[in-house]
Order: structure tokens, then C-alpha cells, then sequence
């Protein structure tokens, strides 16, 4: 759709009709429907490359400095450049996530679907709902929206993942939020 091309207007009636509608608050949707319903697709984010080995230090420089209950997520957000945290496209947001040997990150939930695909690290776990899940190497873990959870690291290695979440969507529709568990695991078997 493209914007309304209005013919000229030798009276002014249209200016006049314009100007008066901000104070009731209404706008004429014809001048902006190009921006409400493009003609194309029009994603902002550029392609982007993070390189693990670059950003590795970084993290565990983070979990020397701050801990894991401290953070709540000890997180590095894998922002595009041509975007604003916390996001890594238009619609995803991504980030690498670190459990120090012993950690526990606190239990919580939020509205937003959670994927995690675990590159370094064995003996990890994540929690969902009460359920212990151990997480390895080159696992992919889901966590559907609202549900309790938390991770830790029962080995004696970092444990590193990618995680994926539909944050920036939220962000647009702002139905997003968490909630923090009282205790910080959530009961687990």
C-alpha cells in the first residue's frame, strides 16, 4: 500500500481538517496506512557475525566479576547493529548464557518462549516445571512460555549457551513480563 496522494487543495478544507484532528484525538489514517501495512517486507536488522572465540573472554571475565544469583541471567546479549538491545534480529533476541561450576541461576518464569542450544559444557541442568533436565554439549532445550524454571551446573567446567527468545516481539506487544521464584530453585526431581 502506498500513501494517499491527495489532489491539491486550493481551499485549504483538508489542511483545515488535519490540523483540527490531533485535538480530538485522531489522525487520518490514509497518510500513514504505507507505514502501518508496507508493500514489502522491511526488517531493520543487518546481517551480523559474532565471533565465539572473541566473545568467550568476555563472558567468563562476567563470571568473575558477577554472580550468577547477582545477574539473575549472566548474560551477553548478541545485539545487531543496527538495532537496539535486546535484539539480535527484528523478532529474536540472542544471547550467550554462563553457569560457573556450583551455580544455580535463580527460578523464574516469564511470558516469553525460551530455546537454549548448550555449546560448551557438561553435567548442566535445567529445571522446568519441576522437572531436572540434564543439559550437554550440542542439546537444544525448550521452555515453553510461563513456566517456572532455573539451570545450574553440577560439573566442574563453564557452562555456555546460545539462547533464543521472542523478547523484541513483546517488546512491541507489551504483554512481556517475569516473575521471580521465591526460593532460588524451583522445586525439582
Amino acid at each position: 500500500m502506498s500513501p494517499a496522494i491527495l489532489p491539491p487543495d486550493g481551499n485549504g478544507e483538508m489542511d483545515t481538517l488535519l490540523s483540527s484532528l490531533p485535538s480530538k484525538g485522531v489522525d487520518a489514517l490514509w497518510l500513514c496506512m504505507d507505514k502501518m501495512v508496507p508493500p514489502h517486507p522491511n526488517p531493520q536488522a543487518q546481517p551480523a557475525l559474532w565471533k565465539y572465540k572473541e566473545i568467550r573472554p568476555a563472558l567468563l571475565e562476567a563470571g568473575r566479576l558477577i554472580g550468577a544469583k547477582e545477574a539473575e541471567r549472566r548474560v551477553l546479549m548478541l545485539v545487531n547493529p543496527a538495532l537496539d538491545p535486546p535484539r539480535t534480529t527484528d523478532t529474536v533476541y540472542g544471547g550467550l548464557q554462563l553457569v560457573l561450576p556450583g551455580e544455580t541461576a535463580p527460578a523464574h518464569r516469564h511470558v516469553a518462549f525460551a530455546l537454549r542450544f548448550i555449546i560448551e559444557g557438561q553435567d548442566g541442568f535445567t529445571a522446568v516445571e519441576g522437572q531436572k533436565i540434564k543439559m550437554e554439549r550440542a542439546d537444544v532445550i525448550l521452555t515453553p512460555s510461563w513456566h517456572w524454571h532455573d539451570h545450574g551446573n553440577e560439573g566442574n567446567a563453564p557452562l555456555i549457551w546460545l539462547d533464543g527468545l521472542d523478547l523484541p516481539l513483546f517488546r512491541q506487544i507489551p504483554v512481556n513480563f517475569a516473575e521471580g521464584y521465591k526460593d532460588d530453585r524451583y522445586p525439582s526431581s
